[in-house]
């Protein structure tokens, strides 16, 4: 069983050119005649290929979607590692084009109907997130565990992706793994057959080598009562 999302082929050069169109002309200006034009089709080509505008800022996205679902439809990962895998490759895909990454960044912004479909591809993430943690869930679990982890891990997502295209973060996809496994780790006792069942854990601790006994000591507890 595959582990990891397919990696995603390079995005069509089609779509970065429909997409600086728009960016350059302004959505609402821009006709499917222009956006053809910009891609080298005919304009029933174009709507074959991508159907309308939104579906040329999109398409990344929608792309993004079908691999997330067949990814954790297959994996035998532990759920707290698939959730992170699975969204750390999303953002993976969507930054493999910093031009067309920041250009659908920008057209958002200032497209208040581009706006509006981005909330309906949010929900669409949450969606799959949500069937898949569900199913992942320990009994006795709250009911609220997946809506509540399935928006968290959209969110945590959006914000490393804004901290990319702003120039906070080198490494998107880095980044947004180390946040995420943060995140996971408020779930385990929810998503881990280990945690669930009262098996005992193992805690990895880092101490300075020249501390002192109590001081090693020290840190070990408090480590301890935090994971309480």
């Amino acid at each position: 069983m595959a582990t990891t999302l397919p990696r995603a082929t390079a995005a069509p050069d089609s779509s970065t050119a429909a997409i600086r169109r728009l960016a350059e002309q302004g959505y609402d200006a821009t006709t499917a005649e222009d956006l053809a034009e910009a891609v080298g089709m005919s304009r029933s080509t174009f709507f074959r290929r991508f159907g309308s505008k939104d579906d040329v800022v999109f398409a990344d996205h929608d792309h993004a979607l079908e691999q997330l679902e067949a990814f954790l439809s297959a994996t035998e990962l532990p759920a707290e590692e698939a959730l992170v895998v699975g969204t750390a490759d999303v953002l993976r895909l969507l930054v493999r084009d910093p031009e067309a990454a920041r250009l659908r960044f920008d057209l958002m912004r200032h497209t208040p109907a581009l706006r509006d479909r981005e909330l309906i591809i949010t929900h669409r993430y949450e969606r799959v997130f949500a069937r898949y943690i569900h199913d992942a869930l320990q009994p006795g679990s709250p009911h609220w565990a997946a809506p509540a982890l399935a928006a968290s891990l959209v969110a945590v997502h959006n914000a490393a992706l804004r901290d990319w295209l702003r120039g906070r973060v080198a490494d998107a996809p880095r980044t947004v793994t180390r946040d995420l496994r943060q995140l996971t780790a408020l779930y385990e006792r929810w998503l881990s057959p280990d945690a669930a069942d009262g098996r005992p854990r193992v805690l990895v601790a880092v101490y300075d080598a020249a501390g002192s006994p109590d001081a090693v000591l020290g840190a070990i507890a408090t480590q301890l009562e935090r994971e309480q």
